[in-house]
């Protein structure tokens, strides 16, 4: 009788059938929800901790679902190499943090998410030696052309909540000539419609919660570029414990199967309500990439999201609140159609003033189109802006 055989029950039950493996391969990853991963050798354990950043060793450094995703995105973006993180912010915070060096210059497009700009902020106050200088898209590629320069360039194209899109090309070429690295958040377009590395950028970066993942069921980040400038993001990862969880990792994995699919439907179905936007009389102005000529010239279509104006807050809060097929959710980019009003969620802790001269008005209405039918869609929009009857 082995050692094994003559253990207690209570000893046994804690590793038997732990080794059972399948056959045969599985159809889809499987997901590995461990911490840990078990050596053999102490040899094998030493040369694991020599490559920390390849799975097999424990799951705050590197998992084989999180490997999986990072794969996939660098495949779509044309890049060399991708790193996942547990959100979007952890991917942005991470990202400024790994490459702003102390007394290091980040010039940021005004219009941005408000998370990240609230991020680099606090980065600035804690950090004397970093300065953050947020400039009006418009004036950005001429700001290049002054001293200082920065060392780092933050865009997001299009903009949130307003579709503004920047000419990555010419910017590239500018900030290439000024020593700056340029970083392009690409959430609203995706790899499928937008690949800003070959348009010049240095890294690319995903609040993958969104149309990466696609079902509003997980929470995810993740950046893109040459494997020497992701780098310093792995090491960051690794020492805050901001990685992708293996069940995250599995679900977003799963969604981006299926992101083709999921972004030309919801193209085709935002350039029919823009349209139709465009045409109702209770709507002064939409915002659609469709409709502007950069989002054209580099980008494949207008994507899922457009934005538009109405009256005010009240107007506005009472058309969303009458809309049935959209959702309303402080998120984007799920197969789902949603609304939100920018005003009072994303951009709530931007100063009014500051709001309207980026030209958020409280009136505005921000949609993320989703796959439903177009015909329900356009006609929940027009219901819901139908005036309401006197009597």
């Amino acid at each position: 009788m082995s050692d094994w055989e003559a253990s207690r029950p209570e000893t046994r039950v804690v590793a038997a059938g732990e080794d059972v493996a399948p056959p045969r391969p599985p159809a889809t990853p499987p997901i590995y929800q461990t911490a840990p991963f078990l050596f053999r050798s102490v040899a094998d354990l030493d040369a694991a901790f020599e490559e920390p950043s390849v799975p097999g060793l424990y799951s705050r450094y590197a998992s084989p679902n999180a490997a999986a995703v990072e794969a996939k995105v660098a495949m779509l973006e044309g890049a060399a190499a991708a790193v996942a993180f547990g959100s979007g912010m952890a991917a942005i915070a991470a990202t400024l943090s790994a490459l702003l060096e102390p007394g290091g210059h980040v010039v940021m497009a005004r219009e941005l998410y408000g998370g990240t700009t609230a991020f680099a902020e606090l980065l600035g106050r804690r950090n004397p030696g970093v300065t953050v200088e947020p400039v009006p898209l418009d004036t950005l590629g001429t700001r290049l052309d002054a001293v200082p320069a920065p060392d780092l360039v933050w865009v997001e194209t299009p903009t949130n909540p307003l579709l503004r899109s920047v000419a990555l090309e010419p910017l590239a070429a500018r900030c290439r000539a000024a020593g700056a690295l340029l970083v392009v958040d690409n959430t609203f377009a995706t790899p499928v419609l937008q690949r800003p590395l070959s348009l010049g950028a240095d890294l690319v970066v995903h609040s993958a919660t969104k149309y990466l993942g696609g079902h509003s069921d997980v929470t995810a980040g993740v950046v893109a570029g040459p494997a020497a400038r992701l780098e310093p993001l792995l090491a960051q990862r690794r020492l805050a414990g901001a990685m992708l969880d293996p069940h995250a990792a599995f679900l977003l994995n799963r969604g981006i199967k299926t992101l083709f699919l999921r972004v030309e439907r919801q193209s085709a179905n935002a350039a029919r309500l823009a349209a139709a936007l465009a045409a109702h009389p209770a709507v002064p102005r939409v915002y659609y990439p469709g409709d502007d000529p950069v989002a054209r010239a580099q980008m494949s279509a207008g994507g899922g999201m457009l934005s538009f104006e109405l009256a005010d807050l009240a107007t506005a809060t009472r058309v969303v609140e009458r809309l049935v097929h959209f959702r309303l959710l402080p998120s984007l980019g799920g197969l789902e159609s949603s609304a939100m009003l920018p005003a009072i969620t994303s951009h709530r802790g931007i100063p009014p003033d500051e709001r309207r001269a980026q030209g958020i008005t409280d009136g505005l209405v921000r949609l993320s189109v989703g796959i439903e039918a177009a015909e329900d869609l356009v006609a929940d929009l027009e219901n819901a802006l139908a005036p309401e009857s006197g009597g």
